[in-house]
């Protein structure tokens, strides 16, 4: 009888074995995300209004993530239309962050000058880049004191730091574009993350180090693993995010790993330098002028051992390079995306060529702070670039952490460990706050102050690193990001270092953003072509 049962080939077993297990796989994922969609949307008041949701489908709150997942732009801006302009709350489906309840805009003042304690900024971006798996000491989040150093220190020294930021990017360009007047095609997002990485590092861990591409490289490449390895956790309930984490982390621990290779003995060997300076009047130590010096000063003041453990203060540097690299490069590969896409391309290029070679030349061929500060255009094109092409989705989010939920100004009630902001998309496309909102005006900040004749009313300060209630891509009030003036500096730099010595060939169209999720992601993949400007060198 058993002649008769056929025999199976060992590829066909091996096709069924893996047909078998790739069905196991979407079904285990299919019931993990209806269940995390389920429970996420279980928390939101019933009466508020939904975008992007039907309770009468099937798999309701599933769909409505997926459709959170690949049109959530559109979500944010309709939900924005339809009810935000109305002055009332309601809530955009996410696949990874869960429901966002988003407040109208007349509440924006209102939500910048709420403590901490009660609508907690810091708990949300934790929770958005999920820091507790995806990055080693989560403990050092706590502490203030890299926060404190952006402000006081940073923001203080930017004119000291000019010379050097330069030295940087010139040598950064040569290197990726080069010097023969040839044409090149780079990829935008890299070189500029490249660039971003050096000349930061330059400022944060002096010119030896920053000057070191394996540690610079593994920095800017760590700032790439945290966002990647963040999106794959969001995706996995509370008890299973453990697990996805080991395997999720593993590019963020090889690459983190590079970077303290470098940065603990330099840590180590400055802060016990510094300790001995204290206690030894005969020890003689110059201190290098960086954030490592800064770090180690202040950490001198304190007692915890998360804020004076030398593998610690190595550790925040790795995690201030992830801040300050992810938020600079987005920044410049959407300005540059946007500038060489323009319609009027040609007229624009050469009014910011008149502009920077006036500048420098003033100021003596040094791009000094002063000079950097008059680059009146040159700011409102990166201004205008971050206003449409933002990071999308909310702004000034926070995580409301009054025991029990807390009513809203306009008597809405949400619950604990909710997510509240506002629609920066929203705000930034609406016709009342900005003429024609969906055309990239290169000049709309600076034309005013162009226009401008004495005896004229008072303009309103619009500089790129400027908050208002109605351009919030750094956010407002409490919670405005502190290291948005040395971000500014260098971006000025890097594009007036590039346009007067450089020439790029027009886009033929604006290479896309890509929606997902609650953002917009930069595109990373574009590529432009690039050449020396011939006979130039400025």
């Amino acid at each position: 009888m058993l002649d008769f049962i056929p025999t199976l080939s060992l590829p066909l077993i091996v096709s069924l074995v893996s047909a078998s297990a790739l069905l196991l796989n979407i079904t285990f994922f299919f019931i993990v995300q209806t269940t995390k969609a389920t429970r996420d949307h279980s928390v939101i008041p019933n009466g508020l209004p939904w975008v992007g949701r039907d309770k009468n489908e099937i798999f309701s709150s599933l769909r409505a993530n997926y459709r959170g997942l690949t049109n959530s732009v559109e979500l944010f801006r309709a939900g924005y239309r339809k009810y935000s302009k109305l002055g009332k709350t309601y809530v955009v489906p996410a696949w990874t962050r869960g429901p966002q309840i988003v407040i109208p805009p007349t509440m924006t003042t209102w939500i910048s000058t709420v403590p901490e304690h009660i609508l907690s900024a810091k708990e949300c971006t934790f929770d958005n880049v999920q820091f507790k798996y995806t990055v080693g000491h989560p403990e050092i989040l706590h502490s203030d004191l890299i926060g404190t150093l952006i402000k006081r220190e940073l923001t203080r020294s930017i004119g000291q730091f000019q010379d050097e930021i330069f030295e940087v990017v010139e040598n950064s360009f040569d290197n990726l574009f080069g010097i023969d007047g040839q044409w090149r095609e780079v990829g935008v997002f890299d070189s500029f993350r490249q660039t971003v990485g050096s000349s930061i590092n330059r400022i944060i861990v002096g010119k030896e180090l920053a000057s070191n591409m394996d540690f610079v490289l593994s920095s800017v490449q760590f700032a790439k693993d945290v966002s990647i390895s963040s999106y794959i956790i969001h995706m996995f309930p509370k008890m299973l995010k453990p697990l996805a984490s080991f395997f999720a982390t593993i590019p963020n621990r090889y690459h983190s790993g590079i970077a303290m290779r470098y940065l603990r003995p330099l840590v180590k060997q400055r802060f016990a330098d510094m300790c001995q300076a204290r206690d030894d009047p005969t020890f003689k130590f110059d201190e290098p002028d960086d954030f490592i010096t800064w770090m180690c000063r202040e950490a001198l003041k304190r007692n915890t051992l998360v804020e004076t453990s030398p593998e610690a203060l190595a550790y925040g540097i790795v995690l201030l390079n992830f801040a300050a690299i992810t938020t600079t490069t987005i920044t410049a590969t959407h300005t540059a995306v946007d500038l060489f896409s323009a319609p009027n391309n040609a007229s624009v290029i050469a009014a910011l060529r008149e502009e920077a070679a006036t500048v420098l030349r003033e100021h003596n061929g040094i791009w000094t702070k002063q000079a950097v500060s008059k680059l009146y255009r040159l700011d409102s094109v990166i201004r205008e670039s971050t206003r449409m092409s933002g990071i999308g989705g909310t702004s000034m989010a926070r995580k409301v952490k009054v025991p029990g939920g807390m009513t809203l100004p306009d008597g809405t009630w949400v619950p604990e460990n909710n997510t509240i902001g506002v629609s920066m998309d929203g705000i930034h496309f609406d016709e009342e706050i900005y003429e024609n909102p969906l055309i990239f005006d290169p000049f709309r900040f600076s034309r005013p102050r162009e226009m401008h004749k004495p005896g004229d009313k008072p303009l309103v300060n619009e500089d790129f690193v400027t908050t208002s209630t109605s351009f919030l891509p750094f956010g407002h009030g409490l919670h405005g990001c502190p290291g948005r003036f040395f971000a500014a500096n260098n971006l000025k730099i890097m594009f007036a270092h590039l346009l007067l010595n450089y020439e790029v060939e027009p886009f033929e169209t604006r290479p896309p953003n890509i929606s997902i999720d609650v953002i917009s992601v930069v595109p990373m993949t574009a590529k432009m072509r690039i050449r020396r400007r011939v006979g130039e060198k400025v």
